[in-house]
């Protein structure tokens, strides 16, 4: 049934579009991708993005509505925690990329805990208000998780082609063939982070049952899952990176995690009370482990068996989760803009982020070679380059959302 909403021409969507494929242009060029190669590309996304927007247009009428105002007693805090979770990875990736693993690796290593927490604690929480049917709940997760990460992975082995070079923790051109494509979307190949799609997946299948379980066999589950990842704590050899054994080993570490988040969700009131008297601790904790992480070896000190094994990593994370949940809850019901953006662009800023780690980490190369080796401006020059890259992915999402309107959710996430 046509809208009665008269139809008028979206000027700021087709400038959002024409922006999207000069900067993809300039971006490919600059990194030396032909003319000719590059341009059919780009016109190909555009036209894309134009046909989407036509269908869109033929079916509704108008322009999507803006988001709806959240409503009172809405909780900002775990809201912003998604935004705090996908810092964290950002963080993580680009860090270990630039000359900052170290730091990298003591503190921010295993940043998926917090995605899992808050992606346990959304479903119970949501369950509560209104009872999760199965078929709904697939039929979403398809929609909004899976067809999201399979676009974006069909982007990424698109765009790799085209440039048809190594980019660290981006899937090998050579590895890109039609044979190849069940593994590359089954196990996540496309980027280093898109592992997380096919695992939280299988999370998903169990999730509307998790939600009627009873608080006894919540526990258990809990309980059980970390026993596991306590029993196995060694990752797998390097050369398994995106193969099956380490899904499996994905599997065993991380699954506690999303259950915590379900079991903070059903005794949040009884918990929130006691989580000040352990904010000290467990940050003062969490940091020393860090710091005796970096501490430089010598005869009588081993750094590297403070946190040698992943569900060590995975303990500081939790450990780190008391203080991140108190601000959280001290918080509950202001609004801050910037927070509010980094959640709600959560899941696109996690499809994109890494495919441009490889470009700052030249870019920095470069000033280093103009500034020499003193620390202090090198250091600003990360935290510069750090937040830049942030932005910048940040930007590129709202563009996104923007070009692909009432249907973003299902092509970028957002």
């Amino acid at each position: 049934m046509e809208s009665s909403h008269p139809r008028t021409f979206d000027f700021l969507r087709a400038a959002t579009i024409a922006l999207l494929g000069a900067a993809a242009y300039a971006y490919f060029r600059i990194l030396g991708v032909p003319a000719a190669k590059t341009l059919p590309l780009v016109l190909a996304g555009c036209a894309f993005l134009v046909i989407l927007w036509v269908v869109e247009w033929k079916a509704f009428g108008e322009a999507p509505a803006a988001p709806k105002a959240k409503k009172d007693g809405f909780d900002w805090g775990m809201h912003y925690l998604r935004g705090f979770a996908i810092v964290c990875i950002m963080l993580t990736h680009f860090l270990g990329r630039t000359g900052a693993a170290k730091f990298a690796h003591a503190f921010l290593t295993s940043s998926t805990v917090f995605f899992l927490f808050i992606s346990g604690y959304l479903c119970q929480y949501l369950a509560f208000r209104r009872p999760v049917e199965s078929r709904k709940y697939y039929l979403s997760k398809l929609k909004n998780v899976i067809a999201p990460y399979v676009i974006c992975s069909l982007a990424t082995l698109a765009a790799i082609l085209a440039i048809n070079a190594k980019r660290v923790g981006v899937i090998d051109p050579s590895n890109i063939s039609l044979r190849a494509m069940p593994d590359i979307l089954l196990l996540g190949w496309a980027q280093r982070q898109y592992w997380y799609i096919p695992f939280v997946a299988v999370l998903f299948l169990v999730s509307p049952w998790l939600t009627r379980s009873s608080n006894r066999t919540l526990v258990w589950l809990s309980v059980v899952s970390l026993v596991l990842a306590v029993c196995f704590p060694h990752r797998p050899p390097s050369h398994l990176t995106w193969s099956v054994s380490q899904f499996l080993y994905r599997m065993v570490y991380f699954t506690w995690a999303y259950l915590l988040g379900f079991a903070y969700a059903r005794w949040k009131r009884q918990v929130d009370p006691h989580l000040g008297a352990y904010v000290a601790p467990t940050l003062l904790t969490g940091m020393a482990l860090g710091v005796c992480a970096m501490a430089p070896e010598t005869a009588f000190w081993r750094p590297e068996y403070v946190l040698v094994d992943s569900f060590a990593w995975s303990f500081q994370k939790l450990l780190f989760l008391v203080p991140v949940l108190y601000v959280a809850n001290r918080i509950r019901s202001t609004r801050i803009a910037l927070f509010d953006m980094l959640a709600t662009y959560s899941f696109t800023l996690f499809f994109l982020h890494h495919f441009f780690i490889r470009d700052y980490a030249v870019l920095q190369k470069l000033i280093f070679l103009h500034i020499g080796p003193a620390p202090v401006p090198r250091l600003c020059v990360r935290v510069v380059l750090a937040v830049v890259f942030i932005g910048q992915n940040l930007v590129l999402s709202i563009l996104l959302k923007k070009a692909c309107g009432r249907w973003s959710r299902s092509f970028v996430g957002s």
